[in-house]
Parts: C-alpha cells; sequence; structure tokens
C-alpha cells in the first residue's frame, strides 16, 4: 500500500466506488498526475479532516477514470476524472455524520474548490464531494437535490 498522508492510501483513492464492480482496470494504473493531485486533496484536505475530527472518514468515491466516471453518471467535467474530487462519509458508533465533514471544513477555514452537500436530509448529507486544485480553490458551496428524478445543484452561503 502506497500511503499519501498518515491516514490514507492511494489504493483507497482510486479503488474506491465502482470500478471493481465495472471491471475498469485502467482505474487501477493512474498517471503521476493523478497521484500528485490526489496527495494535493490529501495533505491540504482529508488528513487535515481526520486530525481534527479524529475519526476515520470514509472515501466512497475518488478518482475515476473516464469509463468509470462514465459507468456511474458522473459529470463530464469531473474533478474525480483528474484525482482533485472525493466523496467522503463519517460514520461514528454506527451514525452517519457526515454534517461534521460539513462544518469541519468551514470551522478549519480549508482551501477547496468545490464542496458540495449530496442529497440526504438538511440536517445531514448522504456524502460530502470535495475537490482541491490548488491555484483554483474558489470555495464554491453547493447543495444537491433531486427535482423531478434529475440532480438540481443549489448555492449554499455559511
Amino acid at each position: 500500500m502506497r500511503n499519501l498522508t498518515k491516514n490514507f492510501t492511494l489504493e483507497e483513492l482510486i479503488g474506491a466506488g465502482s470500478a471493481k464492480r465495472l471491471g475498469k482496470t485502467e482505474q487501477f494504473n493512474p498517471n503521476q498526475s493523478v497521484i500528485n493531485n490526489l496527495t494535493d486533496l490529501c495533505i491540504n484536505v482529508l488528513q487535515p479532516l481526520r486530525d481534527y475530527l479524529g475519526h476515520p472518514i470514509i472515501i466512497t468515491s475518488g478518482y475515476r477514470s473516464l469509463p468509470v466516471n462514465t459507468g456511474v453518471g458522473g459529470a463530464k467535467n469531473s474533478d474525480h476524472l483528474y484525482g482533485n474530487a472525493a466523496d467522503v462519509q463519517m460514520w461514528i458508533d454506527g451514525k452517519n455524520c457526515n454534517q461534521m465533514i460539513f462544518d469541519a471544513v468551514i470551522e478549519l477555514n480549508l482551501e477547496f474548490k468545490q464542496m458540495i452537500d449530496e442529497f440526504g436530509t438538511d440536517e445531514n448529507p448522504a456524502w460530502i464531494h470535495i475537490s482541491f486544485d490548488a491555484g483554483n480553490n474558489r470555495k464554491e458551496i453547493l447543495r444537491a437535490v433531486k427535482n423531478n428524478g434529475k440532480t438540481v445543484y443549489k448555492r449554499i452561503k455559511v
């Protein structure tokens, strides 16, 4: 296993999600640029969150190759394609605590490109999408909801 930081490995950031289910082997051989971006994401966002919260953060989707991104219906310009994003969850004693991740990003004043409170409820998202792109961290915060079966993104102000 190749550690990107103390608590995050390359394997969990490329192996999470649907790659195995979809049988897409190219997913497991990312180029150096993707590895560098994943490392930056871990150093600047994921590891500080892990250290602050004191609980494991689960990566449900990290890097996605184009076939995997297409297979899961990801956006054509998704930050996942470049290793700049991860979808994360945190569970404590069997309870979904994703709002804690969202709140911690704000409290720590972390740099990020985009943070999306994905589905779930207003009190607790089903997961958090977070991206980091050095030089392009605009701190955009959105909430993803379904409207007539389509995903709609609403801007959130904190």
